[in-house]
């Protein structure tokens, strides 16, 4: 515990906005919903997708970038990893004057999915999830069922949480459909296991895409299930997605599954169990958002199934979709 208090006490301050002013009360804010299932509107769309974003000085550079050059994204991905709060949810209240300042979400519709960091558990309590439950809200299937953390007190080891923990529906996992694309938000930090909640909902989903409608599948997980970065190896979450959850992807065909958790970038092939081949989906590791961007690899030599890496820049990308079989993901490094 000595050790983490010291980590905490070095954590970079929380966004100070003093030198901005507030956002007029009488200010009209507008934003463009999705388009209707089938319409020519629907045919195609462009999602920025963010990791590990943060309140800090990359965090900005990152998000004024996605402002300047906001035409034409239609919603924002934010793959987990939210606020870094640092069991402090005062800090919560900060990263919403620090969005309010930098960021197009008065504009552009925010998806967000769970990250270790957005746990909360403080020190001396038990309760989980509570800000990011209550402070957004997704497109949720049903209402949440939120249990407490039932293990030892003190602050949670945040580079080895445990799993499962007792969060359900609500915003934990969810789906919605935007344009041509079917988006599925998974929690990797509740029960992956064949026959849980998550994993049954998962299925019936996957089993009833309707390709017409949206032939492109795109899944958010926090924790990538092929990483070339030597941090978070042995992650229960990320042995729990590639046992269970990859080999529903493969076979239901989803196209790419969005991650962050490594500070870092990271593209494969198409990879299935493993092994290149053409069907299998596209894996994006886009962890680089504002907090850090330092992961070692595991090797100097890439694995077979990788196409680029990068641990020296912070940034995001887009995914622009033009038609029912073509796409194109772009990286978009800054310092």
């Amino acid at each position: 515990l000595q050790g983490h208090s010291l980590l905490r006490r070095l954590a970079p301050p929380p966004y100070d906005g003093h030198e901005h002013p507030c956002p007029e009360g009488y200010q009209v804010r507008s934003f463009t919903t999705a388009p209707r299932p089938g319409s020519v509107e629907a045919k195609s769309a462009t999602f920025a997708i963010i990791g590990d974003l943060g309140q800090f000085e990359h965090s900005r550079e990152t998000l004024e970038h996605m402002k300047k050059n906001a035409e034409g994204i239609d919603a924002v991905l934010l793959v987990g990893d939210i606020a870094y709060t640092d069991f402090d949810h005062r800090r919560w209240d900060t990263f919403f004057d620090f969005l309010d300042d930098c960021s197009i979400f008065d504009q552009v519709p925010l998806q967000v999915a769970i990250g270790n960091h957005d746990i909360d558990k403080q020190e001396n309590g038990n309760e989980i999830f509570q800000a990011y439950e209550t402070r957004f809200r997704m497109p949720q299937v049903y209402p949440r069922e939120l249990g407490v953390y039932d293990g030892p007190k003190g602050f949670l080891n945040m580079d080895a949480p445990p799993y499962p923990l007792p969060y359900e529906w609500g915003n934990a996992y969810y789906v919605f459909d935007y344009g041509p694309a079917k988006h599925i938000v998974i929690s990797a930090y509740s029960s992956m296991e064949p026959g849980s909640k998550q994993y049954i909902w998962l299925l019936s989903e996957l089993q009833n895409v309707d390709r017409d409608k949206t032939p492109w599948v795109l899944v958010t997980i926090h924790v990538p299930i092929y990483n070339t970065f030597a941090l978070h190896p042995h992650d229960l979450q990320i042995v729990a997605a590639k046992e269970h959850l990859e080999p529903l992807f493969v076979e239901y065909h989803v196209n790419v599954i969005f991650s962050g958790h490594i500070h870092a970038y990271q593209r494969t092939a198409n990879v299935a169990l493993d092994n290149l081949v053409e069907t299998g989906p596209l894996h994006i590791t886009i962890g680089a958002g504002g907090r850090q961007c330092d992961a070692p690899f595991k090797s100097e030599d890439p694995e077979p199934w990788i196409v680029k890496r990068d641990a020296s820049y912070y940034g995001y990308g887009k995914f622009e979709i033009f038609n029912a079989t073509h796409a194109e993901w772009r990286w978009i490094p800054l310092s």
